[in-house]
């Protein structure tokens, strides 16, 4: 039976402890991989017949936007990444906490399935407008954040709110099983990670044997991240299309792809995206479980008492 570790021997996580240790991870690993994110971003953008295939695909994407326009967009990347992570850990900490602690008929896979979707709804409110900005410059439909946002205002009204969140609901649509998978293929993967060095580490500290080394949290993460990504690239290719505007909506986007280049179409990109977010992986879940650990230990130095196993 599954058994899902929660760490009370440096203190329960807060949201506030999580939310920092989000947004500094996240905001880290943007910024890293900006650049290839670009490029995920401009092949999605584009069909087969103006992009070509493989590696002559890249390499037309990079011939456009140049050296130093792969770090286009990297402010707005951040600065939706940083809140919207911020929000999206302290909530998904916070909901994964009550809902473990309570004794529900169903297995804690799907309470930390359900934990991940109501933390990515309640933090889509700050990402979804920010990552729409993002994706105007990256494609190239705007030449800046500030162009992005007037070109938004210069509608008006209702009209400028609906620009906003243009693509809002297929934001929702990917990240929803994007970070469900992410999280709990992570939250099981450390588990065992755990539950291993448990059985075979001759270490008599309680938190050097419950917590991941940091090679295991680079490995875990890349891994989680990789699966995550590649399966969601379908509702990602759709979702850069809606937002750079090469089409007015979901089915107008799908309706293309399906047209010029087919069902693999919908996998445009898929390379890139696990490229780009596998390594984010690497840095973010270390990151993240660092700088949490460092908070938490601050607000409670003495609380030593062991784990708590919830089956």
């Amino acid at each position: 039976m599954l058994h899902l570790t929660l760490l009370a021997s440096v203190g329960e996580p807060t949201f506030l402890s999580s939310a920092i240790a989000g947004g500094v991870a996240a905001a880290s690993a943007t910024v890293i991989f900006h650049p290839v994110d670009t490029l995920k971003t401009v092949l999605q953008d584009r069909g087969s017949s103006s992009a070509g295939r493989g590696m002559h695909a890249v390499r037309n994407a990079l011939s456009s936007v140049g050296a130093r326009g792969l770090y286009r967009g990297v402010l707005p990347a951040a600065f939706s990444m940083m809140p919207a992570c911020a929000v999206r850990m302290g909530a998904y900490e916070t909901f994964k906490t009550h809902l473990l602690e309570r004794d529900w008929p169903v297995p804690p896979p799907v309470l930390i399935a359900s934990a991940s979707a109501l933390s990515v709804v309640v933090s889509a409110s700050v990402r979804a407008p920010l990552d729409m900005v993002k994706v105007q410059v990256q494609a190239g439909s705007s030449p800046s954040a500030i162009a992005a946002l007037r070109t938004v205002a210069s509608a008006g009204g209702l009209r400028s709110f609906r620009a906003l969140y243009r693509g809002a609901g297929l934001t929702l649509l990917r990240d929803v099983p994007f970070f469900s998978i992410n999280l709990l293929l992570y939250e099981q993967l450390k588990t065992a990670a755990v539950a291993r060095r448990r059985r075979t580490s001759s270490l008599e500290d309680a938190l050097s044997r419950s917590t991941l080394l940091p090679s295991e949290a680079i490995l875990l993460g890349a891994i989680a991240q990789g699966v995550a990504g590649f399966s969601t690239n379908p509702v990602d290719r759709l979702k850069t299309i809606v937002q750079a505007g090469a089409a007015p909506g979901v089915k107008g986007a799908l309706a293309s792809v399906l047209k010029a280049e087919g069902v693999m179409g919908l996998m445009r990109g898929a390379g890139m995206r696990t490229i780009w977010i596998m390594p984010q992986g690497c840095i973010y879940y270390p990151l993240y479980e660092l700088v949490q650990r460092t908070l938490n230990e601050r607000r409670a130095p003495c609380d030593t008492s062991p784990e708590r196993l919830i089956e």
